[in-house]
């Protein structure tokens, strides 16, 4: 186990199992993560501000109490997504349903 505390380090990490491992209090700004493995972590208190997911597996994902203001999601699969209880896939059908017989 490697133990790093109250320290300024810029850390290159590749090709590594960092399974299980504990980051409180930790600054990861402006760094980059390719080709990882986040599945079943957890994430309480984090500023995600700016952040910018490409190529991303988000499926079975839940998000409680976060501000997502200004987000945008472009070319996602939203199958079964769900917001405050409500499909999605609904909401885009109302929505076309509405614009289309508003444009005629």
């Amino acid at each position: 186990m490697v133990e790093l505390r109250q320290t300024r380090e810029v850390l290159d990490v590749r090709d590594t199992s960092c399974a299980n491992s504990t980051f409180d209090d930790v600054n990861l700004s402006n760094s980059t993560f390719a080709n990882v493995n986040l599945s079943a972590t957890r994430y309480n208190q984090a500023n995600l501000t700016n952040v910018h997911i490409e190529d991303a597996n988000l499926s079975n994902t839940i998000l409680v109490n976060v501000n997502l203001s200004n987000v945008k999601i472009e070319n996602a699969q939203i199958a079964g997504m769900m917001i405050n209880g409500i499909q999605v896939e609904e909401l885009f059908q109302v929505y076309r349903a509405a614009h289309q017989s508003g444009s005629e």
